[in-house]
């Protein structure tokens, strides 16, 4: 498994090397060289930030390269499918939550959601899934590889809906500039904190319970096929169908 990253690893490893270094070399000729009014011009401040987002580009296409590498055939349609399937939800998931127009928790975290997603799309878009062609057979799903995904997915969603729902809670100065929230009197200040609380407690708790089931539901399935092979019994390969038509 390390082999196989071993030689791509290097070269990206490189590119990137190379990419910020001509990065630094800029910014620290532009320093050294240029007057102040020069070093503000768009283009003498946007090479440093291009090569910079080169680096991270270059480091997700590696991020593709290796997950291809480590995964692809090894992983059994009954997981590939509904996984794709999340993926795809929580971009349709993401979109609705970036235009719609009566929470603003829903546009922030729509934006995230949907970044994400498309990210992890075309990662996955990626990998191939395991075919009878691959010569692999994957193990049969007991029920104790149900209960460790269940696990998985429940521990996944619980942990994530807490953290988030703290990252959210309402606090001073409710969404206001701390100006403005210095201008309201108290009876105003109340009726902002019970506002924020009650949007708090009707909109974002649920709509943070709800898309937590998204990567719970990754969980279960990931967790369900890891103790399906964890302990099974080795299966014997199916030869591909090449060598099947030769052997006949």
């Amino acid at each position: 498994m390390i082999k196989k990253l071993k030689r791509p690893f290097i070269r990206f490893a490189i590119a990137i090397a190379c990419v910020l270094a001509v990065g630094g070399l800029f910014r620290l000729y532009t320093t050294q060289a240029l007057s102040e009014t020069q070093q503000e011009e768009v283009l003498v401040k946007g090479i440093p930030f291009v090569a910079v987002f080169i680096a991270i580009l270059l480091v997700f296409v590696f991020v593709i390269v290796a997950a291809a590498l480590l995964f692809s055939g090894k992983i059994p349609p009954r997981a590939y499918r509904p996984i794709e399937g999340i993926i795809i939800a929580g971009i349709v998931i993401g979109v609705v939550g970036l235009f719609q127009g009566w929470t603003l928790f829903g546009y922030e975290y729509g934006f995230l959601l949907l970044l994400i997603s498309l990210a992890a799309f075309m990662i996955w878009s990626h990998i191939a899934p395991q075919t009878a062609r691959s010569g692999a057979i994957a193990p049969p799903l007991t029920r104790r590889a149900h209960t460790v995904g269940i696990v998985a997915g429940v521990i996944v969603w619980t942990l994530l809906a807490i953290l988030i729902s703290r990252a959210n809670q309402p606090i001073e100065p409710y969404g206001l500039s701390p100006a403005l929230w210095q201008m309201k009197n108290d009876e105003e200040r109340a009726a902002i904190v019970d506002g924020a609380e009650d949007d708090y407690r009707q909109v974002t708790i649920p709509l943070i319970v709800l898309g937590c089931l998204l990567p719970g539901a990754v969980a279960y399935f990931a967790g369900r096929e890891i103790a399906a092979h964890v302990g099974a019994p080795r299966a014997e390969a199916i030869p591909p169908a090449d060598e099947v038509r030769l052997s006949g």
